[in-house]
């Protein structure tokens, strides 16, 4: 056993944090701590590393654990090249290559039939078992192999103290992984990292069997890392064994049970409490009665259970639908400074679409969809919205809120045409309270300035919805009600998240953004996954031989048949949807409805026109 708590309380003032946590550490164990924002999960892992006194009961420690502990927002600094700061975890294996170096040279200088020589053999033999047992000789590796994997290797010769808030994080994290010691506390130490970063710190921890304890939003990465949950809640810390989605099942068996096993106690409690009450006062019966109020006296009672505090409950509506294709990219170049991140880009979202943004960090994504959410006349012919299209932007920043408004009243100045009543109702639905409404914007948590930007979304009647980051700051309650607010959603949806659960669940196609192009997959992330392993494989499995990639001139025109084909279905499928959508309105029309022959006419055209329709739309599918 690595760690044991027992009779754990933590308070701050008259607040209790938890109370009468037990927990217990072995070895190879990967805990994932979860629970509501504000539950106490750093407050625990601080009360572990010994930063933080309990109000009572102990933390215990093998004597010799070594222990490393990554905070949510590192203040990790150094005045030495981030390259070099990694290497100074393996000062003992440069020192042990120098020596080696040393001794060398001495016996290089020297008879190899002299005493002196022999001594310096023997150190030489002594130092090099040494460092073959120590890697000494792989230390460098080791470095480079971890700031490639974690996405740092560009920065390998910037000072430490001049990277970004994030970057630093990520630098400790690098630094932590290297020293690998027995135990490893991370909060939150997947916040910001793209897919493949995730893939590859996945790997490397369950490669490594470290004993983990961590805090994390990704359930990608709990699921396939924990073999154990720790749930913070309402003061108390539960312990479930498996991974995120077993931890999911058993603890609503356990609320399930404790609710069953609660209810029939308080039957027994009224049954007994009814007949002490009805056969105390009488001779006759006074001594069972007697009996039955010691044994409820000793009766060991059964706490309420109490479910997990309500989640947000986020929804999104419209009104009208817009036409097949809500977004268009078309030829679209998009600049950072000098850096090419888009080049003539090319994207078709048809309704009821779901796409996910992808890409490493640094792409453009968030540069993307931005741009299309604020897009200019510079834009015309490019980005193409469709008719009757309604945009909502979410924006990661939350640059589009006031910090000097009330919560109210950004909600309210937004939306003039909602009562206060519904303002009030649609804040307390993402549960922005009471207590909440009346507080300055600036003064809100992440999580709470996430759940008003969503809130401002819900108040309009938005059928193409553009996604920065919803979740970021969100717990995984509010993830969980957004994802599903999402997937019940009937609009068009094109989102940005690194949330790999979420994406998943959510999306029905993917657009990678990779190399200046969009490159587009159907299915979920899952699929999206498993064609890029394929497409890696391929070279390898089946090389193509020179010239495999020509095209003949019938290939070439072929192509372009088909290009203006499908351009040609898309004139026609938009023109057949204004003519359905008209008739629909005939067949209404109380001078149509009262003649017969008109009323006829116009549904034999309906009919026809739904029946060219989908054949068009089947074509499309076929070529597109």
């Amino acid at each position: 056993m690595l760690l044991q708590i027992r009779s754990a309380e933590l308070r701050y003032g008259d607040a209790t944090v938890f109370k009468n946590v037990n927990l217990d550490v072995n070895e190879g164990d990967c805990i994932g701590l979860v629970g509501a924002n504000g539950a106490g999960k750093s407050s625990l892992l601080n009360c572990i590393v010994g930063e933080l006194p309990l109000f009572e009961g102990t933390v215990s420690r093998r004597n010799d654990l070594s222990v490393g502990y990554l905070r949510q927002n590192s203040e990790f600094t150094s005045a030495n090249t981030l390259f070099d700061e990694m290497m100074s975890v393996f000062a003992k294996q440069t020192e042990l290559i120098e020596q080696i170096k040393i001794v060398s040279e001495q016996m290089s200088r020297i008879p190899t039939d002299s005493r002196d020589y022999l001594t310096l053999a023997e150190r030489y033999h002594r130092l090099t078992v040494e460092a073959d047992a120590s890697e000494a000789y792989q230390s460098e590796v080791k470095v480079r192999t971890v700031l490639n994997g974690m996405g740092m290797a560009e920065f390998s010769t910037r000072v430490v103290s001049t990277l970004s808030g994030g970057e630093k994080t990520k630098a400790a994290l690098c630094k932590l992984l290297l020293q690998r010691p027995e135990l490893m506390i991370l909060d939150e130490p997947t916040n910001h990292l793209d897919y493949k970063t995730l893939d590859w710190l996945e790997n490397f921890l369950s490669d490594k069997k470290s004993t983990l304890i961590v805090v994390s939003h990704d359930r990608y990465f709990l699921d396939r890392l924990c073999t154990s949950v720790w749930d913070i809640q309402h003061g108390r810390v539960t312990c479930y064994t498996g991974n995120y989605t077993k931890y999911k099942l058993l603890k609503a068996e356990r609320l399930k049970t404790l609710a069953s096993a609660y209810d029939k106690q308080q039957r027994e409690i009224a049954k007994l409490t009814d007949y002490i009450a009805r056969n105390k006062v009488r001779a006759s019966t006074a001594d069972m009665a007697k009996s039955r109020e010691k044994a409820l006296e000793r009766m060991e009672l059964i706490e309420a259970p109490r479910n997990d505090e309500r989640p947000p409950r986020f929804e999104f509506s419209y009104s009208s639908e817009p036409s097949e294709f809500p977004l268009t990219l078309n030829n679209l170049t998009l600049s950072y400074g000098d850096k090419v991140l888009l080049d003539n880009g090319q994207l078709q979202v048809r309704r009821g679409q779901k796409i996910a943004l992808l890409g490493l960090n640094g792409v453009g994504k968030s540069t993307l969809i931005r741009r299309i959410a604020f897009a200019d006349p510079r834009d015309f012919g490019k980005i193409i919205f469709g008719k009757n299209v309604r945009v909502g932007y979410y924006d990661q920043e939350n640059l589009n809120l006031d910090g000097k408004l009330r919560v109210l009243d950004q909600l309210w100045f937004d939306n003039m045409r909602m009562s206060q009543t519904e303002v009030r109702a649609l804040l307390a639905q993402v549960t922005l309270g009471a207590d909440d409404v009346n507080k300055s914007v600036s003064d809100l948590s992440g999580g709470e300035r996430a759940k008003l930007g969503l809130a401002m979304i819900m108040a309009k009647d938005c059928n193409l919805l553009l996604l920065d980051e919803p979740t970021n700051h969100l717990d995984l309650p509010s993830r969980e009600a957004l994802e599903d607010a999402l997937k019940a959603y009937s609009g068009t949806l094109l989102f940005v998240s690194h949330d790999r659960y979420f994406v998943n669940s959510v999306c029905n196609g993917v657009a990678e953004l990779s190399g200046g192009a969009l490159n587009v997959y159907n299915g979920n992330y899952d699929d999206f996954i498993a064609r890029k392993k394929e497409a890696e494989q391929l070279p390898k499995e089946q090389p193509k031989s020179s010239g495999s990639s020509y095209r003949n001139s019938k290939q070439r025109a072929e192509q372009t048949n088909r290009a203006r084909r499908v351009k040609e279905l898309e004139q026609t499928i938009t023109s057949l949807e204004e003519t359905v959508a008209r008739l629909n309105e005939q067949l209404v029309d109380p001078q149509i409805v009262a003649d017969y022959s008109r009323l006829s006419q116009t549904m034999s055209r309906l009919d026809a026109a739904n029946a060219q329709l989908e054949q068009a739309l089947a074509e499309w599918e076929k070529l597109a």
